[in-house]
C-alpha cells in the first residue's frame, strides 16, 4: 500500500472511530451525553429524541467516512459537525480540546480528497 493510501485510510479510521464511539456511547449512556446538546435546542425538542437522532447521524457519518465514497463530502460534513460541536460547547474546552485535533484531521482528509 502506498503512503498516500495509508495516510487516507488512517485519517478515515481515526475520524470515523470518534463518531462511532460517540454514537454508541450516547445510545447506551444518554445521561452522560445529553448535556452537550445546547439548552436552547433542548427547549424546543425532547432531548432524548435529539440525542438518538444525532447518534444515528454520527453512525451513518462514520460508516460513510469508512467507505471512502465521495470523501470530499463526508470529510466536509465531519469537519462541519465538529466545528458546530466546538462552537456550541466552547465553554467546555477542558473536555472538547480533543475535538480540535479531530476537526483538523477532518480538514486534512478533505484536502487529501481534493
Amino acid at each position: 500500500m502506498d503512503k498516500r493510501k495509508l495516510l487516507t485510510f488512517s485519517l478515515r479510521c481515526s475520524i470515523a472511530s470518534v463518531f462511532l464511539y460517540a454514537a454508541i456511547a450516547a445510545t447506551f449512556q444518554p445521561d452522560n451525553w445529553i448535556g452537550y446538546i445546547p439548552q436552547a435546542i433542548r427547549n424546543i425538542f425532547p432531548a432524548n429524541i435529539l440525542l438518538m437522532g444525532f447518534s444515528l447521524y454520527q453512525l451513518v457519518l462514520a460508516l460513510w467516512i469508512l467507505t471512502g465514497w465521495k470523501s470530499v463530502f463526508s470529510a466536509s460534513l465531519a469537519a462541519l459537525t465538529l466545528l458546530v460541536i466546538i462552537l456550541t460547547n466552547i465553554s467546555q474546552t477542558d473536555i472538547l480540546f480533543r475535538d480540535f485535533a479531530i476537526f483538523f484531521a477532518a480538514i486534512a482528509l478533505l484536502f487529501n480528497s481534493l
